[in-house]
């Protein structure tokens, strides 16, 4: 994406979750923070709609705003491109409110894949199935709940010697058979992907500079690699970028007697990158204002082949059972 002007924005809301109507927003001032953090949360939006009517604003949220689960698309571009997914998912909450005198707002929360974690699973598998089998049983199970499976990571065909019975939380077997299994899933924006906790998405790598929208220069830190650009809704959780190693940026030593030595591999350019300084994305945020400046995306990366945090967001964005091993390439 190297053209990156004339933004293209799309929004839309279910006006009732039982029917197909939905309203488009496009043409208002809108801002949007839509982000995922780690593996245990689900992706998120929080969009703010002005100067709706109250009549648009009842239907859409009701009298007493108590409506919710009905669908929110998110979607940007640029130039003559379609507008790209960056969210979708189903509304959490509505709240109204004032931000001047003269400006009112909606602001619509909204969580992805929600539907997934109080879905109900109820199978039973026959000895011999594979631990690929199973893995494609899962596949058809979330699709009774409207998710779409994408791209899949292969897993074993190594068979199971008895019969299992599958009953109880659908999310917490996605889990269970993610950790059993060297892969973490996701089912954000309505598709359920999964990748192997030491690889990354078999998206092509994605070089960013700043012709094609680096904004700033990149952060070394604690936390992993924080990374900041136009906003590119080609970006995602699992991908690989490639940033130019002369414009990375390192935070200081912590020089407290308790701190020395805990933090500074992470802060180390030799120890925390490589030489081809290619890393993956493990958290991500995209913002905008469809009337302001805002229109990023931000986020925090890890680099193959290096030493990995200890802490923070980038810990839990991958998965508790991660090891620096399994960084390698």
């Amino acid at each position: 994406m190297t053209i990156q002007w004339m933004r293209n924005f799309k929004l839309t809301i279910q006006v009732d979750k039982n029917a197909p109507e939905a309203l488009d927003f496009s043409d208002f001032k809108i801002t949007f923070v839509v982000s995922q953090g780690t593996t245990e949360q689900p992706k998120a939006a929080e969009i703010y709609i002005y100067n709706l009517s109250h009549q648009t604003m009842n239907l859409l949220a009701g009298g007493d705003d108590s409506k919710k689960d009905t669908q929110v698309i998110l979607a940007c571009s640029y130039g003559d491109d379609e507008p790209q997914i960056i969210f979708k998912g189903s509304v959490f909450q509505f709240k109204r409110g004032r931000s001047s005198p003269v400006d009112t707002y909606l602001c619509v929360l909204a969580i992805s894949g929600d539907q997934v974690k109080s879905a109900i699973i109820n199978q039973s598998v026959p000895a011999g199935t594979s631990i690929q089998g199973l893995s494609e049983l899962i596949g058809e199970e979330v699709k009774k709940y409207g998710i779409d499976v994408g791209e899949i990571a292969a897993l074993s065909e190594q068979k199971y010697p008895r019969g299992r019975v599958l009953f109880g939380s659908l999310h917490g077997y996605i889990e269970k058979i993610g950790q059993e299994n060297n892969v973490t899933y996701d089912y954000s924006d309505g598709v359920l992907t999964s990748t192997e906790l030491d690889k990354w998405t078999l998206q092509p790598m994605f070089v960013l500079k700043a012709d094609t929208g680096l904004v700033g220069m990149p952060q070394l830190t604690s936390e992993g690699l924080v990374v900041k650009c136009l906003l590119n809704p080609k970006l995602k959780r699992r991908d690989r970028i490639q940033i130019d190693l002369s414009n990375l940026q390192t935070e200081n030593f912590d020089i407290a007697y308790g701190g020395q030595q805990v933090d500074q591999p992470q802060k180390t350019r030799k120890l925390a990158t490589n030489s081809d300084g290619i890393f993956v994305i493990q958290a991500i945020e995209h913002s905008g204002d469809t009337r302001g400046d805002e229109w990023y995306t931000n986020m925090v990366c890890t680099a193959l082949g290096a030493v990995v945090p200890k802490s923070g967001i980038t810990i839990t964005a991958r998965d508790d059972n991660w090891t620096p091993e399994q960084e390698t390439e």
